[in-house]
């Protein structure tokens, strides 16, 4: 077993520290009995063990046992001895017994080959130097020890590590190689070990340890094992390790190791043998399952990657429950694992790294390097353990620094194993990424390569399975966006060993910068009229290419084909699944075919996507009271979304509708007040805003005007008329002009039938001044009436009306409606203007307009 210096050097040292502290009792204590100096159970199991190492059965002597005490028992024993050492001396003792208990975990790592912790050397020489420099305790083996670790360092790789009083561990059955980290002992990640242990230890039966080459697997893995193993409540009744590396980074090359297993047999071989004892059978993997169904058995599986096979997937579907299998690979093996990936050192561990191999390996041009160089080393390495130890051991051996950094040679060595596992599709995805660098998001990628979803993702999945793409996710306001770029490591790879060809380059630049240019357009146009429902809210870049795909989805729904457009927009979801459009759309195809219901949890979605969007809360209030029939609901949204955008005239309009349709026809004439007599509502919306003013006006005053509310009724019509008076420059269409000459018609009506002299009066008035606003005369009769539609025989193309101040109902005909095609609108309860002619006795109503519908 190959032991580091770093493990040598502790045993040394405690070594040293044992044998004063020995020698220090038998002065102390020289010519008291055995039992009295140690006790009668100390000094029974000293003797049991002396006599199992040295197999004499004569008395021992107290010098003969000392070297078979526990090393907690040494300084015990000290510190009972109270009067027989010098006072100093034991003041001494008693003062540094806890750095002393604090050696006994060291002591119990270094004796039973267990991994070294990172502090463990530095704790170990404080405690010896402390004794050495004092002048309270004579220490001469330790002095001895440090002086030579000075001046001949490497004296201790002769040693072997043996003490007396440590028998072999029996408690759980392994072959666990010492840890590459020996050196320096285990730097960082312990939180990444706990969450190991605990997933060890959980219903999984498969665990895998999944990064790049030399990332730290396999160190990981054998920290687990170890401390499960040495766990009191070990689940394992064996622990076995078997390899299947292949090759060795040196400082100059990359030497493949003779010998290496070269396939799954070869690895379960190597487990079978070591279970058994013995050699294998013919059906390795057989007998590996038969001994995991009889013991509880954790086989660790290294460097898998060079043996991935079919027969290897078997055995792993066929474990039996209990046992459970570890793997450290660079590539991952499926639904048939638990994965945990491996990531860099944080960057503190990294630096505490580098500085304790600079100095355990005595690298001087590394040791002095000022903190900011040590921190620029630490990222250009990317904070890779391998390449750390690869690093310092390539100054060490001569290079510079710099020369190091620029070396290929341990790319090579990390990515060339897994390359050849991707398909054609993973590196025509790869080269894509090569050539843009930085974050993608699935619906970027589908777009540049061409690729449907289902392949996409497929690709993505083999491309983080084999650590080329690393996926990076953020919060983006209620929704958690995932974006893929390939990893340093890999990059530095594919540009030395796979460069993209420059015709390619050029191609995928091109279509690049031309879905850049569309997507620019779609959000200028987004931004220049948000609730219009053709256009897309386009946030960024990264939404420019499943944004394109949605503009075809929209296409289609306009020319009735919802099931293909159902189809691109469900694409959409599956490439960007938290864009709110993508949800926006469906609702859009949803209303298109008539399932209203699966409309609204289509805008649902989106609204738990976007909730803070004012387009989307005022699209989906539109569809709630227009659709929907629930108009109360709808306007909630309708002011939410004017919170948000207080500035939007399209919302304080619908607002308007809203109140209408639910009976509030005051609130809704209090909003078009508004919007009339602010400068900042553009004069299309000014038309559309008097339009339902003077509706709504006019409807409650002749309600007021039939109910004989004279009073009532002309002060609503003085509203009108002061509304009418500060408009300038807005010009009304007939069905606005047909009302407000309704209204005079009101207004003259109460002149004659009231006889309230006042009332009369400001009749007159009223009447007058709308006269004017209509360019007519204070005298012209008003020959146009309204009503609303009492019945309709619409496959006759004839209706009924019933006319607003009274009398029967009035025939009309599709031919009188203008335009005609307004006819096919008209239903039961809608609002209609016309003339009365009498024809053939009978009146009739002509030229018939829809007020609304």
């Amino acid at each position: 077993m190959e032991l580091s210096a770093t493990r040598l050097t502790c045993f040394a040292l405690l070594s040293a520290i044992e044998e004063d502290l020995r020698a220090r009792i038998e002065f102390s204590m020289y010519g008291i009995p055995v039992e009295q100096v140690l006790g009668i159970k100390r000094a029974a199991d000293a003797q049991r063990r002396y006599t199992q190492d040295q197999g004499n059965t004569s008395t021992p002597t107290l010098s003969d046992l000392l070297p078979y005490v526990d090393f907690s028992d040494s300084f015990e024993i000290l510190n009972s001895a109270g009067a027989k050492l010098e006072p100093r001396e034991a003041e001494f003792i008693h003062e540094n017994t806890r750095r002393l208990q604090n050696l006994i975990p060291v002591r119990n790592r270094v004796a039973h080959t267990r991994p070294l912790d990172f502090d463990d050397l530095p704790t170990v020489l404080d405690v010896a130097r402390l004794f050495s420099n004092s002048i309270d305790i004579d220490t001469p083996k330790i002095d001895h020890v440090l002086t030579r670790l000075e001046n001949e360092p490497s004296f201790v790789l002769g040693l072997e590590i043996r003490f007396p009083d440590v028998t072999p561990d029996s408690s759980a059955r392994h072959n666990l190689p010492v840890p590459d980290f020996d050196e320096t002992g285990f730097i960082g990640r312990k939180s990444v070990v706990r969450s190991l242990i605990r997933t060890i230890r959980g219903p999984y039966p498969v665990i895998s340890l999944v990064g790049d080459g030399g990332i730290g697997k396999t160190s990981l893995a054998l920290k687990a094992a170890y401390e499960i193993l040495d766990s009191p409540d070990g689940p394992f009744d064996a622990v076995v390790w078997t390899t299947a590396r292949n090759s060795l980074l040196t400082v100059r090359e990359i030497k493949r190791i003779q010998g290496a297993v070269k396939d799954s047999l070869g690895m379960l071989r190597a487990a079978a043998e070591e279970l058994g004892g013995r050699a294998a059978t013919e059906d390795p993997m057989r007998e590996v399952l038969e001994y995991m169904q009889h013991f509880k058995v954790l086989l660790i599986l290294d460097n898998l990657e060079t043996v991935l096979d079919a027969k290897l997937r078997e055995f792993l579907r066929e474990l039996p429950g209990g046992s459970k299998v570890l793997i450290t690979s660079r590539i991952g093996i499926g639904a048939l694992e638990n994965p945990i990936r491996v990531e860099p050192l944080e960057n503190n561990e990294a630096v505490s790294l580098l500085r304790a191999l600079a100095k355990i390996r005595n690298v001087k041009s590394l040791q002095g390097l000022r903190p900011s160089v040590i921190s620029s080393i630490v990222d250009r390495t990317s904070a890779h353990p391998l390449y750390i130890k690869w690093f310092v051991s390539v100054v060490q051996a001569g290079q510079r620094p710099e020369d190091a950094l620029r070396s290929g040679l341990l790319l090579d060595y990390c990515m060339s194993n897994v390359y050849r596992y991707i398909s054609e599709t993973g590196r025509l995805v790869l080269r894509s990424m090569q050539t843009l660098t930085g974050l993608h998001n699935q619906a970027e990628l589908a777009y540049l390569n061409d690729l449907d979803v289902k392949t996409l993702q497929s690709v993505i999945l083999e491309l983080i399975t084999t650590n080329f793409v690393l996926m990076r996710t953020a919060s983006a306001g209620n929704a958690v966006v995932t974006e893929y770029e390939v990893s340093e490591f890999a990059l530095d790879y594919l540009e030395k060993h796979h460069p993209v060809g420059e015709d390619e380059q050029r191609w995928l630049r091109d279509r690049n910068t031309s879905l850049f240019a569309y997507g620019e357009q779609m959000s200028l146009k987004s931004k220049s009229n948000a609730y219009d429902a053709n256009s897309l809210d386009v946030r960024d870049a990264k939404d420019f290419s499943v944004a394109a795909k949605l503009i075809d989805a929209l296409g289609l729904i306009y020319q009735g084909d919802v099931s293909r457009a159902l189809q691109i927009v469900k694409d959409a979801q599956d490439l960007a699944p938290h864009y709110h459009e993508c949800y926006r759309l469906e609702a859009m195809a949803r209303i298109a075919s008539h399932n209203l219901h699966g409309a609204n949890l289509a805008f649902e979605k989106a609204l738990e996507l976007n909730s803070d969007s004012s387009a989307l809360n005022w699209f989906y209030a539109r569809f709630l009271i227009r659709d929907f029939g629930q108009p109360q609901v709808g306007l909630t949204y309708l002011q939410k979304a004017a919170t948000l955008d207080p500035s939007s005239v399209v919302i304080k309009l619908e607002i308007t509708k809203a109140y209408q349709q639910l009976g509030s026809d005051g609130l809704a004439r209090e909003v078009c007040v508004s919007l009339l007599g602010s400068p900042e509502t553009a004069l299309e919306i000014k038309a559309r805003a008097l339009e339902i003013y003077v509706k709504s006006l006019t409807s409650a005053a002749s309600k007021r005007y039939g109910g004989g509310d004279y009073g009532g009724c002309l002060e609503l019509l003085e509203s009108l008329k002061d509304v009418l008076d500060d408009l300038t420059g807005l010009s009304a269409d007939d069905l606005v002009r047909d009302r407000v000459n309704y209204a005079r018609s009101l207004s003259s009506g109460v002149q004659i039938k009231t006889a309230d002299s006042y009332l009369a009066h400001s009749a007159s008035v009223i009447s007058a001044s709308l006269a004017r606003w209509l360019g007519i005369g204070a005298n012209d009769v008003n020959d146009r009436a309204y009503g609303t539609v009492k019945t309709m025989q619409a496959d006759r193309g004839f209706g009924f009306v019933r006319p607003a101040d009274g009398g029967g109902d009035i025939f009309f005909h599709a031919t009188d409606f203008r335009p005609v095609e307004e006819f096919s609108h008209v239903r039961e309860g809608s609002e209609i203007s016309y003339k009365k002619i009498s024809k053939a006795g009978k009146i009739r109503a002509v030229e018939v307009w829809l007020v609304e519908r």
